[in-house]
């Protein structure tokens, strides 16, 4: 992102700004099977929704491989029909769930804590219809990679607020938060800006 620097300076009085309005909650994350499917109910939702949405999800599902066989609409009926991005976000669920189960013929990304960080995000990235923020928040919160997860909510504030570049994708907004933000602080970040969002 060009201009880093000058934008590093304004993304730092942001989160002054944020942290005294906002309190982040810090979470425990849960297994990573499942943060997988919260990362997915959090992306470009609210943490509470997302909170709910699992809850109900897992009580008409006896386990995460009873969601994985269900159809898209299925899903989404579980979901709540107003639960933003509800076709498209069920689609991704069980198309990831999926492509992992065949891979190991198992739910699992045990695997996936012998590989080195910069491994692990790799691979997760690389499973089809997992977006970046879902990838970035299960390398961060399970896996103790450094990762800021953005999502278009993030990106749009951030945009909004004059921290990132105008025109800045994704892509470049979580490259230049990672750099500025030290890996020791990246969960506390995390969480203070799901707080803002």
């Amino acid at each position: 992102m060009k201009n880093a620097g000058a934008y590093a300076k304004k993304f730092d009085a942001l989160m002054r700004r944020i942290k005294a309005r906002h309190r982040a909650e810090p979470i425990e994350p849960a297994e990573p099977i499942s943060q997988l499917i919260l990362a997915f109910l959090e992306w470009n939702a609210s943490r509470q929704g997302a909170a709910a949405a699992f809850q109900r999800i897992m009580s008409q599902c006896v386990d995460i491989n009873e969601l994985r066989v269900s159809y898209p609409h299925e899903i989404v009926a579980m979901l709540g029909n107003r639960y933003p991005m509800g076709q498209e976000r069920a689609e991704r669920i069980r198309e990831t769930l999926n492509d992992i189960f065949e891979r190991k013929q198992m739910l699992n990304l045990d695997i996936l804590k012998r590989k080195p960080k910069r491994e692990v995000r790799a691979c997760l990235d690389n499973l089809p219809g997992i977006p970046p923020y879902v990838a970035a928040q299960v390398t961060l919160l399970c896996f103790d990679g450094h990762a800021i997860p953005v999502d278009d909510q993030l990106s749009d504030l951030l945009t909004e607020a004059e921290a990132v570049a105008p025109n800045a994708s994704l892509q470049e907004i979580e490259a230049f938060l990672e750099r500025y933000i030290r890996a020791n602080d990246a969960i506390e970040t995390h969480n203070i800006l799901r707080a803002w969002v």
